[in-house]
């Protein structure tokens, strides 16, 4: 499926709430700090640089399904991987392209320098789209 570019980038609508943890913390310190900032995934960093990332789904499949101890089982060994991540300037059209096509539910915005500065969901992509859909059509009534 090809959508049409939405003239809107993910930089104006991306999530600026991301936790990065060290691979070598574990899964309670990381499900500690994804509830406190209201998140469900964490990326892991391998000497401060991105790796992969915990998300709620890995949490469940891969710890608590298995009964692994949290306390104990290291992110490092859970994380999905490799980080899908995108420019800041690309349309919204085209991320949620991507997130479709790949079936993939999130993607990590990053800046010049390759570092994270956010996320955007298929939700979030959606929800954008729709709203500015709505704004055109109000916008075209008016006409």
């Amino acid at each position: 499926m090809i959508l049409m570019d939405i003239p809107l980038n993910v930089k104006k609508m991306m999530d600026k709430n991301v936790i990065c943890l060290d691979e070598s913390a574990t899964v309670t310190l990381a499900m500690e700090n994804m509830y406190e900032a209201g998140v469900w995934s964490v990326i892991v960093t391998q000497e401060d640089l991105p790796k992969g990332v915990v998300t709620e789904r890995d949490l469940l499949r891969r710890c608590f399904r298995p009964r692994m101890n949290p306390d104990e089982v290291l992110l490092g060994d859970i994380m999905s991987y490799p980080l899908v991540t995108i420019d800041s300037d690309i349309p919204v059209g085209s991320a949620l392209n991507l997130l479709l096509t790949d079936e993939i539910r999130r993607l990590y915005v990053v800046n010049s320098k390759g570092e994270i500065i956010g996320r955007v969901t298929q939700t979030g992509c959606l929800e954008s789209t729709l709203n500015l859909i709505t704004g055109m059509q109000q916008a075209f009534e008016q006409i």
